[in-house]
Formats: C-alpha cells, sequence, structure tokens
C-alpha cells in the first residue's frame, strides 16, 4: 500500500454509537408534526375540491330524478293542473298588477281515500330528494333543490324549509345553502341587488321572483338587523323571523356569513311576479297527516319523563285529552351550524388510518425480502388508510359549521 492510496476499513469493525433517547423523541414528535401538516393540507383540499366532486354527482343525480318526476306530473296531474287562473285586483294599489291564484279541482274518484301516496309524493317528496329547479342568471346559479335542510340534504344542494310554503304559492317559500363548499351554491347571493330575477321551477309551473329592497322587504324589522347591504341583511342565526309569512309572496334565500364561518346569516327576498298557485286541499289535508304520524313516531321513539309533571301537561291538553304534535319550526342553525355528534366517529375513523399506516410501515421494516416487499406492505397499509381518512373527512365537514 502506496501512501496515496486511501486507507481500508472494515464497516464491521467501526463501532456503533446508539442514539439518545431526546434525539427519538423529537425525530417522533418532528415526523408527527410532519404527518398533522400533510393531514391537515389533505382535508383543506377534501372541503375545496372532494366536496364539489360530491356535489356535481349528487345533483347529476336529482336532475334524472326531477326530470323524472316532471315526466310524472305530466300524466297523473295534468287534469288537476289544468285549472283555470282567476285573477283577484289588489285594492291597495292600482299599479302593482293583480295577482293570479290557481285553484286546483278536487281529486277524482280514482284516488283512493281523497288522495294516492305517489301523487302526494310529487308535491311532497322524502327529505333529500329533488323538489324544484332554481336559476338566479346574475350569479350563474342554476342548481336542483332538494327537500330538506338537515346536513345531509345541502350536502346534494339548496334546501327548501319544508316548514315553509313551496315555491310559487302563497307565503314565504324559504331556500337555505352553502357558500364556500359542495358546490357552493349561494357563494355570490351577496352581489344580488334590488330587480335581479330567481326563477323557480316545479311540478306546478315555473315562478318568477324578483330581489327587494331590503330596506322595503324587512322595514318592520329593520331594528334586529346587524346590517343592510344592497340587496340583502346580515342577521343573527337566532332571526328565525326571516323565514315568517310576512303577508305577501316572497322567496328567502339564507346563507351563512361571512364566508368560512356560521357567526351570522346573509339573507335575500324576492318577491313573486307571477301567479300564484295553490295546492289542493286533498294534498294539503294528506301531508298534514302525514307529518302527524311522522311526529307520533318521533315522539314515542323518545324516551318518557316519569314524574314529571310538565310532560304530563304537555302530552294532554286541559280537558285530558291528548293534544296534537305540532310541526316543529323552521331554524336557521338547522343543516348549517354542523353536527357536533359527528366529531366522535371521525375521531375513530382517524385513529384507524393512522393505525393501518403504521402497522404497514412497522411490519415493512421488520420484513427480510428486501426493499420491494417492505414498499408492498407499505403500500397495503397506504390504500385502508386513506379510505378511513376520507370518512374521517366527511365526518369532520359534517361536524364543522357551514361556511
Amino acid at each position: 500500500m502506496t501512501a496515496d492510496e486511501p486507507l481500508e476499513t472494515d464497516e464491521t469493525t467501526v463501532p456503533t454509537m446508539s442514539t439518545p433517547r431526546l434525539a427519538i423523541v423529537l425525530g417522533n414528535v418532528g415526523r408527527a408534526m410532519i404527518l398533522a401538516g400533510i393531514v391537515t393540507f389533505l382535508f383543506v383540499g377534501f372541503q375545496l375540491w372532494g366536496t364539489d366532486i360530491q356535489e356535481a354527482r349528487a345533483q347529476d343525480g336529482l336532475r334524472a330524478d326531477l326530470g323524472e318526476r316532471f315526466d310524472a306530473a305530466a300524466g297523473v296531474l295534468e287534469d288537476l293542473l289544468a285549472a283555470p287562473t282567476t285573477t283577484t285586483p289588489d285594492p291597495e294599489s292600482v299599479e302593482t298588477p293583480a295577482v293570479g291564484v290557481a285553484t286546483l279541482p278536487p281529486p277524482s274518484s280514482t284516488l283512493p281515500g281523497g288522495h294516492d301516496p305517489d301523487v302526494l309524493a310529487l308535491f311532497f317528496p322524502e327529505d333529500g330528494d329533488a323538489l324544484s329547479r332554481i336559476e338566479i342568471p346574475a350569479i350563474d346559479l342554476d342548481k336542483v333543490v332538494v327537500r330538506g335542510v338537515a346536513v345531509a340534504d345541502l350536502r346534494k344542494g339548496p334546501g327548501h324549509y319544508s316548514q315553509t310554503s313551496l315555491p310559487g304559492n302563497a307565503g314565504n317559500a324559504s331556500i337555505a345553502g352553502h357558500r364556500t363548499t359542495y358546490g357552493a351554491p349561494f357563494n355570490r347571493i351577496d352581489e344580488l341587488v334590488p330587480g335581479d330575477e330567481i326563477t323557480i321551477t316545479s311540478i306546478q309551473g315555473e315562478f318568477t321572483y324578483r330581489v327587494m329592497d331590503p330596506l322595503i322587504a324587512y322595514a318592520d324589522h329593520l331594528e334586529q338587523v346587524d346590517a343592510v347591504g344592497e340587496g340583502h341583511i346580515i342577521v343573527r342565526p337566532s332571526a328565525t323571523w326571516v323565514l315568517q309569512d310576512f303577508g305577501d309572496d316572497r322567496l328567502t334565500l339564507t346563507a351563512c356569513h361571512p364566508k368560512l364561518s356560521s357567526r351570522q346569516r346573509i339573507i335575500v327576498a324576492a318577491e313573486l311576479v307571477t301567479d300564484v298557485v295553490a295546492l289542493p286541499d286533498w294534498v294539503l289535508e294528506a301531508q298534514s297527516e302525514r307529518e302527524t304520524a311522522a311526529i307520533s313516531i318521533a315522539d314515542e321513539a323518545q324516551p318518557a319523563d316519569d314524574g314529571s309533571a310538565d310532560s304530563d301537561s304537555t302530552a294532554d291538553g286541559d280537558d285530558g285529552s291528548t293534544a296534537e304534535p305540532t310541526t316543529p319550526a323552521a331554524d336557521l342553525d338547522e343543516g348549517l351550524n354542523g353536527e357536533r355528534g359527528a366529531i366522535p366517529g371521525a375521531a375513530m375513523w382517524m385513529l384507524a388510518g393512522l393505525a393501518f399506516w403504521y402497522a404497514g410501515g412497522w411490519f415493512g421494516r421488520r420484513r427480510k425480502s428486501g426493499r420491494g416487499g417492505r414498499l408492498a406492505l407499505r403500500l397495503v397499509g397506504f390504500v385502508p388508510a386513506v379510505l378511513c381518512l376520507w370518512f374521517s373527512f366527511e365526518m369532520i365537514d359534517r361536524a364543522l359549521p357551514a361556511g
């Protein structure tokens, strides 16, 4: 060996030094923080793009369902919806166009018991099913509206408050929607100004609304308003009075405000400028019976409050008879303030995903069949980890307030 040649050493003879315990702890903490950052980044991506994908798929299905309902209504309700329209002049204003009220004839003898469940379902579908179509050209909105405003309903698109009037009928028809996730149907409703048109199409026909000046629409409630915009108002989530009947025929749009927060609500009111329609009496009676039965079943499922005088007084009337259940009032928080009950499920799915991920890595590090075998084991743990993570993200999103 010459002096210029490097000194050869036997790696097996080099003494190994144990890694300090503090370095191991810090290394694990660092990896955990990196993993937490990656998971947070993935969740943001899920909210921005994953929820839109889910909503788009739901809307495709809803459009097909709504088309089928329109076809069924054209055949089943052709005679019912062919009633002549009568016009009643408005005695208080000569300049305001008269609003027609379309009355539907009573059901034929072919409807057993005064109503047919299939026909009734055309007017009042199940919660989460397609109800109507909403179009607002000013903000490039064209969505299918579902019945109901629960969290699951609003993930599909705008939802109709079932306690309010149906679009095109007398009273206050109200619809809620997201502003930042699940297609963000109401993302731009703050841009609406008085005069902008909103079109609602249902099996009862096509109805046109025009955005109202909020100072006129809510003239008697301005002291309860936090802020007034050109075509909207800002109120607190407890301001359920925006869903009440104002004595006119209007459409109310509600969403969270500001974006990415549920601290307040943004409200847009629009007046009906086409003829009002009315549901047949048998439809109203049948729907009332169905709602009463559903509420009774829900009440029976609740645990009894033994020994409570208040419970007895609310269940029975003054004369000892059982009081009829009433439909719950509409709530601006429903579907927009999140489901706190989803948090435990989200945590469980997250822990399951981490368990799969670390289990794959643990087995991979102990496998002696080379890098390929270890990578295969890591991949086996990666796939179920991603699925668990997706379910966890869905439940976290359900728990968070709608922005």
